[in-house]
């Protein structure tokens, strides 16, 4: 074990001498960057202190970027101590350290055409900390991505690897990947557009979705009815929805809607079920003014948005979030995974309404001030219908009895001391009222957990974290 260990030192102050060799022979950018976080993470909001210790960490980052109209490379990682998650290393080799990807890819363009492929994270359409289709959480995964914009028509094909788990029986639940398109128009300065997302259990690599330009209800619809066989990898999540976006130099206008599944049968067949209307919402505004930018964003989603829709077959695994599950192990304990995490849409899923508000004064340069605003309510990301068998007829948002609440404010500064170096400040208090905790399904076939809000389990939360962050074109 020793020797593999020293073997991966080297092997690591290697690759490190030779990304330096590099950037000095090319016209790349080199980074690193080192930040030491006092107080509460994401991870405190969901787990209590016995299994989330609120300490001081150290964040480690080291990238290398090339920039030029045709080629673009990116390839950063992070070293972290925060103790999260389990490493067979980190403390007899690393310090205690562990290693992360924060950003491996490749792109190519030509033109109005771009190829990007990697590790990587590529947003949504709109840009909002509310974004539905693609999460506004940065979490890289495996990803290929076709563009094209030539000014008036935009088109996107973007195949995303939601998870390859290294251990179960089923293959459903083990691989899982989206396919998200984009068909948009633009008119000046304003852009609408179409947006699906198809999601597809117990495959890595579909080619049809990645590659047919026809929207992928269709292609579900035609392969499962079969021509005359059925054809295709069989019953997939289907969420569609429009937006509406203005931008010009002072401000940026965009409207979004998801949705998931909606009941037709209130208009077609009253009398007959009435399913739930799964669907999300978002909007927001960014103006500029003479004493600074003001930005307002707001975001929902009625419950069971996101969720699987049955306790068998595909539909058991195909919800819209990176992994089956939302609780790993950590030195004997269980650790939950905060769901802004888990979330491959919208970063707070279903059963919810957010508010944000920000502002960014032209007197004070890299100073940022926002605050938000969250109530939420009973969430089951992984568990079809929570823990029920079948859904609650009707479509549902915030009726629960307890719910929780977020108020959450942040203050940013970044400092420029040089062209090359840059000091950064963030500022991070939050209180919540009715903290939501595990509850364990036992009622239904699936049997697992969901969040529900608990009364009179409330949090204060802080952190304070400091960045010195370094950048040197060669």
């Amino acid at each position: 074990m020793e020797k593999g260990g020293t073997r991966n030192l080297k092997f690591f102050f290697s690759f490190l001498s030779w990304i330096l060799y590099i950037t000095s022979a090319f016209a790349l950018e080199f980074s690193l960057a080192g930040s030491y976080n006092f107080g509460s993470n994401l991870f405190s909001l969901y787990n209590e202190r016995e299994v989330i210790n609120d300490s001081s960490s150290w964040t480690f980052d080291v990238g290398i970027i090339h920039l030029s109209d045709a080629f673009e490379f990116k390839a950063s990682m992070v070293a972290k101590n925060d103790g999260l998650f389990s490493d067979p290393f980190s403390e007899s080799y690393y310090a205690g350290f562990y290693f992360d990807f924060k950003e491996g890819s490749i792109s190519l363009r030509n033109g109005n055409f771009s190829v990007t492929l990697g590790r990587t994270h590529l947003g949504d359409v709109v840009q909002s900390p509310y974004s539905l289709f693609v999460s506004s959480v940065g979490i890289p995964r495996n990803t290929v991505d076709i563009s094209y914009d030539n000014g008036k028509f935009i088109y996107v094909t973007r195949w995303i690897q939601l998870c390859e788990l290294k251990f179960g029986t089923d293959e459903r639940e083990r691989l899982k990947s989206s396919n998200y398109k984009v068909y948009a128009l633009r008119i000046g300065n304003l852009r609408f557009g179409y947006q699906d997302i198809t999601v597809y259990v117990g495959q890595r690599f579909n080619f049809e979705y990645f590659a047919n330009p026809i929207p992928s209800f269709f292609i579900q619809y035609v392969n499962d009815a079969g021509r005359p066989y059925p054809e295709g990898v069989g019953e997939t999540n289907y969420i569609s929805g429009f937006f509406l976006d203005y931008t010009d130099i002072d401000k940026y206008y965009y409207a979004q809607v998801l949705v998931d599944d909606i009941n037709m049968n209130r208009f077609i067949h009253p009398e007959s079920y009435q399913n739930p209307d799964k669907i999300a919402w978002s909007l927001g505004l960014v103006q500029k003014t003479s004493i600074g930018t003001f930005s307002f964003y707001h975001a929902g989603a009625t419950k069971y948005t996101f969720q699987p829709s049955a306790e068998s077959g595909n539909q058991m695994f195909y919800g819209y979030t990176y992994y089956p599950y939302f609780v790993y192990t950590k030195d004997g304990k269980n650790v939950v995974l905060p769901f802004e995490l888990l979330y491959a849409g919208y970063k707070y899923g279903e059963n919810n309404l957010a508010f944000m508000v920000s502002y960014a004064p032209s007197f004070i340069t890299g100073f940022n001030a926002n605050f938000e605003f969250v109530i939420l309510g009973e969430r089951s990301p992984v568990n079809a219908w929570n823990d029920r068998t079948t859904y609650i007829p009707g479509t549902h948002l915030l009726d629960d009895e307890v719910k929780e609440y977020r108020a959450i404010g942040n203050v940013s500064f970044v400092r420029n001391i040089s062209n090359e170096l840059a000091v950064s400040a963030y500022l991070s208090t939050e209180f919540i009222w009715n903290a939501s905790t595990v509850v364990e399904a036992n009622s239904d076939n699936v049997r697992k957990p969901l969040l529900r809000p608990q009364k009179g389990n409330n949090k204060p939360l802080f952190s304070a974290n400091v960045v010195i962050s370094f950048r040197k074109s060669f």
